[in-house]
């Protein structure tokens, strides 16, 4: 079986591009023949001047971004799967398969990366939380179904 892909564009803040050499399965993308649809990436509807705005604030969100170490904003994405595994596992049913992989993604970062992190013990301590949380609302949940 084949299974390839071909992207003729992508598309960036600053509009679409088309990738060189590269065509769809029928044949060349087509042309963009309107002019303001290119200057303008957010549609006919979105004044310029808010689409201007828009780009000067991605652009400061990617400055202050860059500010912070790589590190820092790992462990960080570390504590936000932490969270949507609690999430996960906190709703009625519990939803057991969705809390596994982000505890299963924490765990491959931890395992892998985790001295490298800031606060390592502490994101270490975080995932063996999550996991005993995990097994304990699996088998208060498993419980609940054999008993009905």
């Amino acid at each position: 079986m084949n299974s390839e892909v071909s992207v003729s564009s992508f598309w960036t803040p600053s509009g679409e591009h088309k990738v060189p050499g590269a065509e769809s399965p029928s044949s060349q993308a087509p042309e963009i023949a309107d002019s303001e649809a290119m200057d303008n990436p957010y549609g006919a509807d979105v004044d310029p001047e808010m689409a201007a705005a828009m780009e000067q604030r991605m652009r400061e969100a990617q400055e202050q971004l860059l500010s912070v170490p790589a590190s820092q904003v790992v462990a960080n994405h570390m504590i936000g799967l932490f969270e949507l595994a609690a999430l996960h596992l906190r709703v009625d049913p519990p939803n057991l398969e969705e809390a596994r992989l982000p505890i299963d993604a924490m765990g491959l970062v931890v395992d892998n990366l985790g001295s490298e992190l800031p606060d390592a013990d502490t994101i270490k301590m975080a995932l063996q939380q999550i996991r005993l949380a995990y097994v304990e609302v699996q088998k208060e949940f498993q419980s609940d179904v054999d008993d009905d």
